[in-house]
């Protein structure tokens, strides 16, 4: 312990220099948005390579499951395809809505980080820039239940802001309603979420399935989110207070499927017009 507390005494003014260029390079990139962009991007990339090796070591172990798991997925849409098939050769679905079918874009990843116990939970993804990944792209699981948002991204990974972060709002409705209100995260459970701004007149019920809105220009419409547990009013507001138990089991995730309308891009530039 002497020797330490000498050694700290002898090179005080080397390890006071340190202090102060992390002090200063901290001010620095917390005043500029170009830096601190920059910083992210690489913290994202290095963080995103050390758990994606922690993760193939993880997976070496589950490969049995994961293959069950996968066999699932594959059965489940086996099963959708064969729904879509009938009802077309049986005329009950529209062509356009078809053509919305085809309009995503859609792509598997893998998850190789993810948190759920936190306030601000993340993941990371195994899918970047390289492989058309942008940020404010919707993250899907195989059951088509909403998990998350792209956040940053680099050549190969990119970051989620989970379905179940305080800092997240997602326009959503209940499904057989269409009443839409903004759905959040108390940042307590990670199986339930509040859905906000249901006005009370609402013929709400137990077991209503909400999805999203599709009125953001992020998240397509209808993509599963969870049911209504229960409800009670808001004070002094005509709104009521819903809790939702969330389809998506964030604490055992794998994989996932990015998904983005292929006509975002046009409906940006229409609706850019209105605000001028």
């Amino acid at each position: 312990m002497s020797r330490i507390i000498q050694i700290l005494i002898k090179n005080h003014v080397f390890f006071l220099f340190i202090l102060l260029e992390c002090f200063s390079l901290k001010i620095f990139i917390s005043n500029n948005f170009v830096a601190e962009s920059s910083l992210s991007k690489k913290m994202t990339k290095i963080s995103a390579q050390f758990f994606n090796k922690e993760k193939k070591i993880h997976e070496y172990f589950y490969l049995r499951e994961k293959h069950d798991s996968l066999l699932i997925a594959n059965e489940r849409l086996f099963k959708k395809n064969l729904i879509l098939t009938q009802k077309l050769e049986n005329n009950n679905m529209r062509i356009d809505k078809v053509e919305d079918l085809n309009s995503l874009f859609m792509m598997q990843t893998k998850i190789v980080r993810n948190s759920w116990n936190k306030k601000q939970n993340f993941m990371t993804i195994e899918a970047g820039e390289k492989d058309s990944i942008k940020s404010n792209m919707g993250i899907v699981n195989s059951d088509n239940s909403l998990v998350g948002i792209t956040y940053t991204t680099t050549d190969h990974f990119s970051t989620v802001i989970s379905l179940i972060n305080t800092d997240l709002m997602i326009s959503a409705k209940i499904k057989n309603l269409g009443h839409y209100g903004s759905l959040m995260w108390d940042g307590k459970n990670p199986n339930t979420m509040q859905l906000h701004d249901i006005p009370k007149h609402a013929k709400v019920e137990i077991g209503d399935t909400i999805v999203t809105s599709g009125y953001s220009n992020i998240l397509p419409a209808n993509i599963n989110i969870g049911v209504i547990t229960k409800y009670k009013p808001e004070r002094n507001t005509n709104f009521l207070n819903i809790s939702i138990d969330l389809f998506t089991d964030f604490t055992n995730i794998q994989s996932a499927y990015v998904v983005n309308p292929m006509w975002k891009f046009e409906r940006e530039i229409i609706e850019k017009k209105l605000k001028k």
